[in-house]
């Protein structure tokens, strides 16, 4: 049905141009999208889908961008569906139109889209395309009916990163760990959604060990590898002997550090292990590309809960550590037995992990 008032929508719309033009008018700089004639409707089950992932930012990264285009992926695979990525760049100002473009285009049923620098600017479009589909990433929105969202709980997962660091640099089985109980965080910026990364982790050093002091950097960016390579190395000097990476791509730089310091780093969104064996201990994995799939899969049912903002933690899956062959390798037995049980304890909820973010937003 959508399809078919698009295609009278264009042709009247080219048949106005057409007598502007024969009248020596001039064309309108910026088109309004039609008001949407019905109620907003989730696809049949059987629809064909075409799906558009808008990268704010560029894939490649390692991590997040990287995850969630393999959710995407995945749904194309098992579904069938017309897949396909649109890189914004790191020019933030190119974003806002870049996305508009998309959804006046008319051609995609569903437009994902992520992060928090994002998330006024999908309200907007949502409002004015309202017959578009948006499921959006990694923050929160609420009651627009076309517009799905999901967070995975990063302060549950960043509660499981603090538990391990502070049982890092306690132990005597691990020749990079000195006897100062001091843990790192570098976060990419000082905003909301960094600082529920930086809370949870704080929560699960204090449960591992009272005494244990967080020591806190931001780079300023979310790109800027060589910053967080400084701020790493400077952390490490100061007695820290491990290091949880909340930069995305810039993490890349701390990561490197970790290993050339001979120190431990954690890393983020996806497995990071394999990047610097036996100094990245482990990853605290956000679970995006599964979390996109299931989005993917429940508006296929038409069962996905347009208008509402899904947490998902340590029950749904949504997020956990990354457990490889490497983790297996370099991880001491007891710290792995005890992340199992805290990761038990989370999901049963006999552990709570506070959130900075009301839910309200």
């Amino acid at each position: 049905m959508r399809r078919k008032r698009g295609l009278w929508v264009m042709m009247a719309t080219l048949l106005l141009w057409g007598l502007a033009g024969c009248s020596g008018a001039d064309s309108p700089e910026r088109q309004e999208p039609a008001k949407a004639e019905t109620p907003y409707k989730t696809p049949a089950h059987n629809e064909h889908l075409k799906v558009v992932h808008y990268v704010s930012g560029n894939l490649g990264d390692k991590g997040f961008f990287d995850s969630a285009d393999r959710g995407l992926k995945k749904a194309e695979y098992v579904f069938g569906y017309e897949t396909s990525s649109v890189e914004g760049g790191e020019d933030s100002t190119a974003w806002e139109p870049g996305l508009e473009k998309l959804a006046a285009s008319g051609l995609y049923d569903v437009i994902i889209a992520g992060t928090s620098k994002l998330r006024e600017v999908v309200k907007e479009l949502a409002g004015r395309y309202p017959e578009q589909q948006f499921v959006f990433y990694d923050d929160t929105i609420h009651g627009i009916p076309n517009v799905y969202a999901m967070l995975c709980s990063q302060s549950e997962g960043s509660f499981l990163a603090g538990a391990f660091a502070a049982m890092v640099t306690a132990s005597p089985e691990l020749s990079g760990a000195n006897s100062e109980k001091k843990i790192g965080f570098i976060g990419g910026e000082d905003i909301d959604i960094i600082n529920d990364f930086k809370s949870g982790y704080e929560q699960g050093a204090l449960y591992i060990d009272p005494e244990v002091q967080v020591v806190a950097s931001y780079v300023g960016d979310f790109v800027n590898q060589r910053k967080a390579e400084e701020l790493a190395a400077k952390q490490y000097l100061s007695q820290v002997d491990i290091i949880y990476n909340v930069a995305g791509a810039a993490g890349l730089g701390l990561l490197k550090a970790g290993k050339e310091a001979g120190k431990y780093t954690i890393g983020v969104d996806i497995n990071q292990n394999p990047l610097y064996p036996g100094s990245v201990l482990t990853s605290m994995l956000k679970n995006l590309d599964e979390s996109v799939f299931r989005a993917l899969s429940k508006i296929r049912g038409g069962s996905l809960p347009f208008g509402t903002t899904e947490v998902l933690g340590v029950k749904d899956s949504g997020i956990g550590i990354a457990r490889d062959e490497l983790y297996e390798k370099y991880v001491p037995n007891d710290i792995k037995e005890k992340m199992k049980d805290i990761e038990s304890k989370i999901a049963s909820g006999e552990i709570v992990v506070k959130s900075t973010l009301n839910g309200t937003r």
